[in-house]
């Protein structure tokens, strides 16, 4: 076993994760490879300072973002053998570990705040979720019934099919300890979570589209209603969306 092919195997045999001949050729070739030996002391000591970290629950976002990225990896590691396979793993503990020191230095949400990481964390679960929504229509004489006692306003629901956003049906999620409606549509094969409730303030505000880890983010208030919508596609259609869906709102009134 040569020095490269022992080091990506660190990892595992410190999780029990190789074979009993993998770990038996692994041992062998520490004899031979300070490098490698140095290696293992040091995912051992980061293990053990890992296990003495406080615990405490991680939010929605850390934990929609590390299953997001997993299930990345564990595609391409699916179809990988030996080595490469190891390769894909160590990524995968790699993530995890800097993953959760940026959670501990608060660096992951730094630069949201508690709404936006509460709103991508939305997103993320509608993205991932093999049934994004609790009831699944684009025709809104179905979806807005649904709401009904479910929450305490009724939410405007519009299918925008003829711009390019068919609506895929509705869901519930809670935003700043509020329970609120989240409308999901596609954007060809992208979903867009749309979170809304009542505005504060009767004063129409235009949308503003910015760009965060990659996901387009949009926040106005319009028709009386607070508007926050998250997805992958571009800002351009993001604001597409937007633009959209107020026209649709005021043609309804």
């Amino acid at each position: 076993m040569d020095c490269p092919t022992c080091e990506t195997m660190v990892d595992a045999y410190l999780d029990g994760e190789l074979t009993a001949t993998e770990s038996a050729d692994f041992e062998r070739a520490l004899e031979l490879c300070p490098e490698c030996r140095r290696r293992l002391d040091a995912a051992k000591a980061i293990s053990g300072l890992m296990h003495d970290l406080p615990v405490e629950p991680a939010p929605d976002l850390l934990r929609a973002r590390i299953e997001r990225e997993l299930r990345g990896i564990a595609g391409r590691s699916s179809s990988a053998r030996g080595g490469e396979r190891r390769r894909w793993m160590a990524m995968a503990a790699s993530l995890i570990v800097a993953v959760g020191i940026g959670w501990a230095g608060g660096t992951l949400t730094g630069r949201g705040g508690g709404e936006s990481d509460a709103l991508v964390a939305s997103y993320l679960r509608v993205a991932m979720a093999e049934h994004p929504v609790d009831v699944a229509s684009s025709d809104h004489h179905t979806v807005k019934p649904w709401y009904a006692g479910r929450i305490d306003y009724s939410p405007p629901v519009h299918d925008l099919t003829s711009d390019g956003f068919p609506l895929v049906g509705g869901r519930l999620d809670v935003i700043d300890n509020r329970k609120v409606a989240v409308l999901v549509y596609r954007r060809n094969q992208h979903k867009l979570a749309l979170s809304l409730w009542p505005a504060s303030s009767s004063a129409n505000s235009p949308p503003s589209v910015t760009q965060r880890d990659g996901f387009a983010m949009a926040e106005w208030r319009h028709g009386g209603f607070e508007w926050r919508a998250v997805s992958d596609v571009s800002p351009a259609e993001m604001q597409s969306f937007a633009t959209a869906l107020d026209k649709a709102v005021d043609t309804d009134r």
